[in-house]
């Protein structure tokens, strides 16, 4: 009897049935309000190269960007490099 292959990632307990939804969580999250975006931004990215190399992949415009969105974009991205078999 082989057992189902189950993901986790960094930041959160759970546990996901496919790597597929792993994915659909990340893209759920999101880290909202100015100052949050600030603090994570500080901490996680302060240079804001991480971030904005990942807009411009992602195909955002300057225009369209917020603190919001960059560390959106950043958390989302190290919360799916972080996914791993259990």
């Amino acid at each position: 009897m082989s057992e189902e292959t189950k993901y986790t990632m960094a930041d959160t307990e759970e546990v996901f049935d496919s790597y597929d939804d792993a994915v659909e969580y990340v893209n759920a999250e999101e880290i909202i309000y100015y100052n949050t975006a600030m603090e994570y931004l500080s901490e996680h990215d302060w240079t804001l190269k991480d971030s904005l190399g990942l807009a411009k992949d992602f195909g955002f415009e300057m225009e369209n960007l917020s603190s919001e969105t960059l560390a959106t974009i950043h958390y989302q991205d190290f919360l799916i490099q972080s996914i791993e078999q259990v």
